[in-house]
């Protein structure tokens, strides 16, 4: 990143930012931060304050080569047709994760310019870094030291899309991603990537295919609902009427294995199963209340927990009027949660 005196930038690896002030050397600069004070900072450890009206973006090349485009002239593209944004974590020291710093990079696999917000979540509030990154490029956002991470590590992620020239408009991303941080600390966890020569963690943030499919069967499934739903309709006209005493409903029991939801989900990461479960978990939570439910089953199988462990924290704060048990071992194993409507 090239720098020079007056840049308005922020810290990448604490909060604020400041005016750099002095050129100290070709690594380091003098930065007056927002308490008035003048600090040494390495260059590596800043980025640009794109919020501040008064940033200003240098591109300098040799005089033997012609002019770098930017953004004020037409962006290069690749050609490619899918719109792709992840997160990647990358350890320094891959020998020692109990001992390394872990960095956290923003990869744009796409041919439009993105406005981004990465915010994690601190002891009460969230703690943000903003900026803008180009067209199918990488950038080093912030790092972390591993062993002082939090047991769930949550992150969100806001991304608007955007052009120089006509585009495709792109709704704004806002994704909620929670990431158990045992999961740092295990060397199976970093993979091989196209992104790095080194293995990392790669979670996708928005992938345009995976978006398209994922819409396509949720459409599919609406429109068998639907047509189910009509069939009834039609048969409870061709029936005389009867009138029976209504039967208070028990128990309702709700599959939430992925296989069970979606006739289709290669493609899709652990993440993205994940977030469609719960997705389905609130929305048959509202209609057994509403249907008057005694009870409901959410069957979600052992493995690693997490879904178990995600349900239940919806349990314990968003429906925290409802109490919650294990389902009984003999019909379901360890793998289901009873959640009690009314008595």
């Amino acid at each position: 990143m090239r720098i020079k005196i007056g840049d308005k930038v922020k810290f990448l690896n604490d909060t604020g930012g400041g005016t750099v002030t002095d050129l100290i050397d070709s690594q380091t600069v003098k930065v007056l931060n927002d308490t008035g004070f003048e600090i040494p900072v390495l260059i590596e450890e800043l980025m640009p304050d794109y919020s501040s009206s008064g940033y200003q973006t240098e591109t300098v090349k040799p005089e033997t080569e012609p002019k770098e485009s930017t953004f004020e002239e037409e962006p290069v593209y690749t050609g490619s047709e899918e719109t792709n944004v992840f997160l990647a974590f990358v350890p320094d020291n891959p020998a020692r994760l109990d001992n390394s710093d872990l960095n956290l990079y923003l990869i744009n696999d796409s041919d439009y310019f993105l406005y981004y917000n990465f915010a994690v979540k601190g002891t009460k509030k969230y703690k943000s870094v903003t900026g803008k990154l180009e067209p199918n490029i990488k950038e080093k956002i912030k790092s972390f030291e591993i062993n002082l991470l939090p047991d769930n590590f949550e992150i969100i992620m806001q991304i608007i899309f955007f052009d120089k020239k006509e585009f495709d408009i792109i709704k704004p991303v806002h994704r909620e991603i929670s990431i158990r941080s045992v999961k740092f600390y295990k060397k199976g966890s970093y993979k091989e990537n196209d992104f790095f020569d080194e293995l990392a963690v790669i979670i996708p943030v928005f992938e345009s295919n995976l978006m398209n499919r994922v819409i396509e069967n949720v459409k599919n499934t609406d429109l068998d609902k639907i047509i189910k739903q009509k069939e009834k309709e039609n048969e409870k006209l061709n029936k005389p009427k009867t009138f029976k005493k209504k039967e208070p409903k028990n128990i309702k029991e709700v599959d939430l294995h992925i296989r069970e939801l979606l006739d289709d989900d290669s493609g899709m990461s652990d993440i993205d199963k994940l977030q469609y479960q719960l997705e389905v978990f609130h929305k048959e939570m509202k209609s057994a209340i509403k249907e008057g439910y005694k009870r409901i089953v959410f069957i979600h199988g052992v493995g690693s927990g997490s879904l178990k462990l995600k349900i239940r924290n919806e349990l314990q704060y968003k429906y925290k009027q409802y109490q919650f048990q294990d389902a009984s071992f003999r019909e379901y194993g360890y793998g289901a949660t009873m959640v009690l409507l009314r008595k």
